[in-house]
C-alpha cells in the first residue's frame, strides 16, 4: 500500500506563497452582506448615509472609503429586501419596541419616517444604501465626498438629535 504524503518541505513552501489577491472592483453584481442583517435599524446615529444606484459605483466607493482610512466596522451596505427589512418603515416586522419607535417617530412628524421610507424604496429598487460611522466633521466631509464622487445622492448626516442634508 502506498500512501502519498506531502513532504514537510513542500507544505512549508506552499504556506510561504502569497495568495493571489482579488481585484478591488469585481464584476459581480453582489456586495458583501452585513453579518447582522436581521437587526432592526431605528436610526443611523452618527452616520453619513447615501444612496448609490450602480453596483460598480458602490464597489468603487467602498474601495475608496477603505483607502481613506474608514475601517470595515464603520461602513455598512444595505440593499434589496434584506436591507429594507432592517429599516422596516412600519416597525411591524421586528416586534413591539420597533413599532413603538416608528410610531413615536411618525407622531413627532419630523424627517425620520420620510427618510426611512425613501431609503426603503431605494433599497427595494436594487440601489445601495451606504452608511459610514463618523465622529468628526472632517470624516463626515471625507465620507460625503467619496459617496458623491461615485454618483451618490440623498446623502445626509444623522447626529443623535439632528439630521443635516449633505447632498440632495
Amino acid at each position: 500500500m502506498s500512501n502519498k504524503k506531502s513532504s514537510p518541505n513542500k507544505k512549508r513552501s506552499q504556506r510561504g506563497k502569497t495568495p493571489k489577491l482579488r481585484p478591488a472592483i469585481q464584476s459581480t453584481k453582489r456586495l458583501p452582506e452585513p453579518k447582522d442583517e436581521s437587526d432592526f435599524i431605528p436610526y443611523p446615529t452618527n452616520k453619513v448615509v447615501g444612496i448609490i444606484d450602480d453596483v460598480g459605483d458602490a464597489q468603487a466607493a467602498l474601495f475608496d472609503l477603505k483607502a481613506a482610512g474608514f475601517m470595515a466596522d464603520q461602513v455598512r451596505v444595505l440593499t434589496g429586501e434584506k436591507g429594507a427589512h432592517r429599516l422596516n418603515v412600519k416597525g411591524d416586522k421586528h416586534g413591539a419596541l420597533a413599532r413603538i419607535i416608528r410610531s413615536i417617530q411618525k407622531l413627532l412628524g419630523s424627517y425620520e419616517i420620510p427618510h426611512v421610507a425613501r431609503h426603503e424604496q431605494e433599497l427595494l429598487a436594487g440601489h445601495f444604501g451606504i452608511g459610514v460611522t463618523v465622529q468628526h466633521e472632517e470624516d463626515r466631509e471625507k465620507a460625503r465626498q467619496i459617496l458623491k464622487a461615485h454618483r451618490g445622492h440623498f446623502i445626509n448626516f444623522y447626529s443623535p438629535w439632528v439630521m443635516k442634508k449633505l447632498d440632495p
